[in-house]
C-alpha cells in the first residue's frame, strides 16, 4: 500500500554528509608528498571496493594503503583523517528533518564503512533522522550493484514507483531506476529542494 507521498531515499557520503573520501585524498597526498591518483586509486578501486563490501577489515585496508603509498603511519591516524572530512551538510539535514515532520518516509541507502558510520553516529548522533536503511557492508554487496537497491526496496513502506533516490553519483542511478525509482542527480541542497518540490513536496 503506497502512502500519499514518495519514499525518499538518500545517499549519505556526497550527499547527507559532506564528500570525506575527496578531502582525505588531497590531504593524505599533500601530507605525504603522494601521487594524488595513486592515494585516489586505493579509497576508490578494488581495496576500497572490499572494504565497503566488509571483506577487509579496517586494519587489512590500511595495511595495504600503506603499503602501496610506501609510508608509516598509525591507522588510527590515517582512519581519522578520512572519517573527520563527513560533516553533515545543514541544508541537507534540513530538508531531511522537513521531510520527517510532513510525515514522509525517509531512508538511506550508503557505502559506508563500519567504522566511519561509528564514528559519524556518536559524533552527530545522525541516524534518528532516518526511518532506516541499508549500508553496503550489510549486504557485502556495494553500488552499482542491484543487490543494496533491492534491499532498500524491501524496506521502503512505498513501492518503486513511488519511491525518489537521490545520489552525487550518475552511476549509481542507474540501478534505481531500472528498478523503477525516481532519481535525483544531487549537485546542492538548492536543486535538491527545487527537484523535489516538482516531484510533488511542495511545503519544502
Amino acid at each position: 500500500m503506497s502512502s500519499n507521498l514518495p519514499t525518499v531515499i538518500l545517499d549519505l557520503g556526497g550527499v547527507y554528509f559532506s564528500d570525506g573520501t575527496a578531502r582525505a585524498i588531497n590531504i593524505i597526498s599533500d601530507k605525504y608528498s603522494l601521487d594524488r591518483q595513486n592515494v585516489a586509486d586505493i579509497f576508490r578501486k578494488e581495496v576500497g571496493k572490499m572494504y565497503r563490501e566488509n571483506k577487509l577489515t579496517m586494519e587489512e585496508f590500511w595495511r595495504e594503503a600503506k603499503k602501496k603509498w610506501h609510508i608509516e603511519e598509525s591507522t588510527d591516524k590515517l582512519a581519522q583523517i578520512w572519517h573527520e572530512g563527513y560533516i553533515p551538510v545543514e541544508d541537507v539535514k534540513k530538508i531531511v528533518i522537513q521531510l520527517k515532520t510532513k510525515g514522509v518516509e525517509v531512508l538511506y541507502l550508503s557505502g559506508s564503512t563500519q567504522e566511519r558510520v561509528r564514528y559519524l553516529e556518536e559524533k552527530y548522533h545522525f541516524l534518528q533522522y532516518f526511518d532506516d536503511g541499508v549500508f553496503t557492508f550489510n549486504v557485502r554487496v556495494r553500488k552499482p550493484d542491484s543487490i543494496p537497491y533491492q534491499c532498500i526496496l524491501k524496506k521502503a513502506k512505498n513501492y518503486s514507483g513511488d519511491c525518489i533516490f537521490v545520489d552525487n553519483s550518475p552511476e549509481y542511478l542507474v540501478p534505481a531506476r531500472e528498478l523503477g525509482m525516481k532519481t535525483i542527480l544531487y549537485t546542492n541542497p538548492n536543486d535538491l529542494r527545487k527537484n523535489l518540490v516538482k516531484l510533488g513536496f511542495w511545503f519544502l
